[in-house]
């Protein structure tokens, strides 16, 4: 085992909190950078009454990312090859979502967002399945599926109110 990663697959604490916190640091600088920017919401969009305030998208996500942490942790901790299997699709879980506000926001497009939505919700899907057998691992991936369903809903909107191509 690469010593880099020795306390990523720590079986206490300390693993837990390395988990969470590499996440919650990967979702700050990449929200961060989104508003250092000013590419938080498209100025011009109309937004439907039920959209969240960009700040909470943004909490909400680092949240996501916390639980995202905590599910690798789950699994990681254990010293099997499934193990180091499943801890590395929640790395891909966490890549997918760490992409997703930037090919959105510099691609653009309700299509592109709405094809990202459905990508990351059959991922966090199939990966929450996988992982049934961490209940804590399954129900942190399964609630980035049920905010991806939601943003899939809030997409919807957004066409109905603005078109396909804003």
């Amino acid at each position: 085992m690469s010593t880099s990663l020795a306390l990523f697959n720590r079986d206490d604490r300390r693993g837990l909190a390395a988990n969470i916190a590499t996440a919650v640091a990967i979702a700050v600088i990449a929200n961060g950078t989104l508003a250092f920017f000013g590419i938080a919401r498209r100025p011009h969009e109309i937004w439907p009454a039920f959209a969240p305030p960009g700040p909470a998208i943004g909490g909400i996500w680092v949240v996501l990312f916390a639980a995202m942490g905590a599910a690798r942790w789950s699994v990681a901790r254990h010293r099997s090859l499934r193990a180091k299997s499943d801890a590395r699709a929640v790395d891909a879980l966490i890549l997918i979502c760490l992409a997703y506000p930037f090919y959105t926001h510099f691609v653009g497009g309700h299509a592109i967002e709405l094809a990202g939505n459905i990508v990351t919700f059959a991922v966090a899907i199939a990966l929450a399945i996988r992982l049934r057998t961490s209940v804590v691992a399954a129900a942190c991936v399964g609630a980035v599926a049920l905010w991806v369903a939601f943003a899939t809903v809030l997409v919807g909107a957004l066409v109905a109110l603005n078109g396909w191509n804003t």
